[in-house]
């Protein structure tokens, strides 16, 4: 899958279809990131395990927080710099298992 960085255009399209998610900018480019919330720890922990797998998967890692009775996920793409399509695929990816482990 391209390494290419999405259109601002299509960013705002997701970030309109899916406004659990942010995006934020650093010094090391844009990145996208979700908090999610669980009912207990071992379900969040329970999340993280599902996510990890799946980027193993995928070969595409993101970045995630486990704290107690919830889950920071942030994403980008690092050799881009910023969001990929493969970080949009990833976001809804996260989302479905999310609903799995609530």
């Amino acid at each position: 899958m391209s390494k290419d960085l999405v259109s601002p255009e299509a960013m705002e399209a997701f970030l309109a279809r899916h406004p659990e998610w942010v995006a934020q900018g650093d010094s090391h480019g844009l990145t996208l990131r979700r908090r999610f919330v669980f009912s207990s720890y071992p379900r969040g922990l329970g999340f993280v395990v599902a996510a990890a797998e799946h980027a193993e998967a995928v070969n595409h890692h993101p970045d995630l927080t486990l704290g107690y009775r919830w889950v920071v996920a942030v994403l980008m793409t690092h050799v881009s710099l910023g969001i990929t399509q493969r970080d949009l695929d990833l976001a809804e990816a996260l989302d479905r298992l999310y609903l799995e482990h609530l």
